[in-house]
């Protein structure tokens, strides 16, 4: 192999890292991103759910005691119907919010498609002209 070939694979071989370096570094800082929304959502859901849990139990136990002497198993059944229909609707909301997600690295992936076909581009070129 000539000393051009050698030093030209070098140099595809230093492109081909330093494109691979910095899709790593774009992947680094997808990851970050998620981690940091990912930690800020969850603690926010908590609070919210600890404060809407301790809200609507003594929603619940008021009801409960203004209807204690003449319809408190109503009462409770309204409240326990409460709940479940609330339930259902937070599982319907969280699979619409699972569905929604974007997949993880998908602008890294989109990246290292652009690297691929470009690489693929430069090369026909190449085995094209040896073959004439």
């Amino acid at each position: 192999m000539s000393s051009q070939a050698q030093s030209a694979l070098k140099r595809v071989m230093a492109s081909l890292l330093g494109m691979g370096q910095t899709r790593l570094e774009l992947a680094g800082v997808e990851l970050a991103q998620a981690r940091q929304a990912t930690v800020r959502t969850v603690v926010w859901s908590i609070l919210l759910a600890l404060a809407a849990a301790l809200a609507s139990v003594f929603a619940c136990l008021a009801v409960v005691a203004w209807f204690w002497e003449t319809h408190r198993m109503a009462a409770l059944m309204g409240c326990v119907l409460f709940y479940l229909g609330l339930a259902a609707w937070f599982l319907v909301r969280l699979k619409q919010a699972l569905a929604e997600q974007p997949p993880l690295f998908e602008a890294t992936l989109a990246e290292l498609g652009k690297d691929r076909q470009a690489i693929l581009e430069s090369i026909q070129p190449v085995a094209g002209k040896g073959d004439s």
